[in-house]
């Protein structure tokens, strides 16, 4: 085992004392206000940079990448990723410290002794090169894959999960300017995996040594979890305190489903206040980890979900809740429905597309489009155009409300009653006065049918936004 001299551990620290802030802002990818970064592997791609302003090497700053023999340390494709972020100005993640599955060959056959001293290099060796990092995740999937020398950095210990404490206060002491994570698979879709999560995420809150969760919400997490889901476990995470970043995300499926997948999915995680960043897990085809995740094609084309992505971000910095339906649902869903919703170009008040959903009308029956999450308004108003379509039987009016709910008790506000009638189309408006803004848990448009309503007809809603 190589020893660092004290000169070399004087330079760590003097080097991890004066590093730069990452506070900076980029103006590069398509998003703005949080990153959306993505991985490199061992080259950069021309156009990361049109797309996302964060990178996380993909293997290279693994323990087994670097040191896969003894003593030999090759840190050539991590330098590829890190000397790309900091000559552009994006935040870098080292992925990771301490993980079991991608662990050196060589590590497990040491005594307890050894390991732990081999461990200590590997820590201080990656402060010394990358002591800047913004992000460090530490540990990586300690409810899955724990390192075979976990006994010899404390093993279970008295909180169960002591070996994960003793790895964050070394990174601590080794990145004393970096966010210090810990990431894990399989929370999002699961919120007794997240119960189980968050018990290791109190004890390193509680001794101050914790700066970020991850999430990684890989496909096979994110492709079938409800939204209702998500949002659940969002919130069991927020309630720790500690801010929320999804590390490692991908979607699957052919252009149609991924495209679904992404539009339903992906604003719950953007759009939930204590997420501060979310990273991709590849997105050029043929270079991604897992089949129909990418997001670009062999021959340089964007999928429809990428396409979706750039529309989501142009528009979002428009209003903060604003939905045009274009390029899909823009996360909306809907309520006691006969079928849909959808985007359709049967109508629109504004551009090309809104949103349909059929509904089976009954006199008192109440419909719902809407979109569920957890949402902070910059506005004071919310607005929509509303229309139903001519066919069907109306009978005194179909009654239509805007609506939000809020606050973690769900608080009602909605706007006064209107009512139209086949083929109408109104504009409707919600002053926010008395609502808590920063956390909106659903907001839409309620539908109630009129007496001696019936058979089935559409209803549509277009161009949502907030306005001052």
């Amino acid at each position: 085992m190589k020893k660092l001299s004290k000169v070399s551990i004087i330079v760590i620290l003097m080097f991890s004392a004066f590093s730069l802030s990452f506070t900076k802002e980029v103006s590069a990818g398509i998003a703005d206000e949080k990153f959306l970064g993505n991985i490199i592997s061992h080259y950069v791609p021309s156009d990361f940079g049109v797309y996302w302003d964060q990178v996380t090497p993909e293997n290279s700053t693994k323990w087994g990448s670097v040191e896969s023999t003894r003593d030999n340390m090759n840190w050539t494709n991590a330098d590829t990723s890190y000397n790309f972020a900091k000559s552009n100005g994006y935040p870098f993640k080292f992925h990771t410290l301490v993980w079991g599955s991608q662990e050196p060959s060589w590590v497990s056959g040491l005594s307890t002794f050894e390991q732990r001293a081999e461990l200590l290099e590997w820590i201080q060796a990656s402060a010394q090169r990358y002591g800047d990092a913004e992000y460090i995740d530490v540990v990586n999937e300690p409810l899955h894959a724990p390192p075979s020398y976990k006994n010899a950095i404390g093993g279970d210990g008295a909180t169960g999960w002591d070996w994960v404490i003793w790895s964050f206060e070394q990174a601590r002491q080794a990145f004393p300017n970096a966010e210090l994570h810990l990431n894990d698979y399989g929370i999002i879709s699961d919120p007794n995996a997240a119960a189980q999560y968050i018990e290791i995420v109190n004890l390193l809150n509680e001794r101050g040594l914790i700066d970020g969760i991850g999430i990684q919400s890989h496909h096979f997490n994110m492709n079938n979890v409800s939204v209702t889901t998500m949002n659940q476990v969002l919130d069991m995470l927020a309630a720790t305190g500690v801010p929320i970043y999804v590390s490692e995300l991908d979607m699957s499926g052919d252009d149609q489903t991924q495209l679904a997948r992404y539009q339903e999915k992906f604003p719950v995680l953007w759009e939930h206040p204590a997420v501060k960043g979310v990273t991709l897990w590849g997105y050029k085809e043929g270079e991604t980890w897992a089949q129909d995740t990418h997001l670009i094609t062999s021959s340089g084309e964007e999928r429809p979900a990428l396409q979706w992505l750039k529309q989501y971000f142009s528009s979002s910095g428009e209003t903060g809740a604003y939905a045009n339906f274009e390029s899909g649902l823009d996360g909306w869903s809907g309520t006691n429905l006969n079928a849909g919703p959808w985007s359709t170009d049967a109508w629109s008040s504004k551009d090309l597309r809104s949103l349909q959903g059929d509904i089976n009308m009954s006199s008192g029956d109440q419909h719902y489009l809407s979109k569920k999450g957890h949402f902070s308004f910059a506005g004071n108003e919310l607005r929509a155009t509303v229309k139903g379509a001519s066919w069907g039987n109306y009978g005194n009016g179909l009654g239509v409300k805007l609506f939000v709910k809020h606050g973690e008790n769900y608080d009602w506000k909605a706007s006064d009653w209107q009512t139209i009638r086949a083929g109408g189309e109104i504009n409707l408006s919600l002053n926010l006065s008395g609502v808590h803004k920063s956390d909106i848990r659903e907001y839409g448009v309620q539908f109630i049918d009129g007496s001696n309503s019936s058979g089935v007809t559409a209803v549509y809603v277009d161009n949502v936004y907030l306005s001052n």
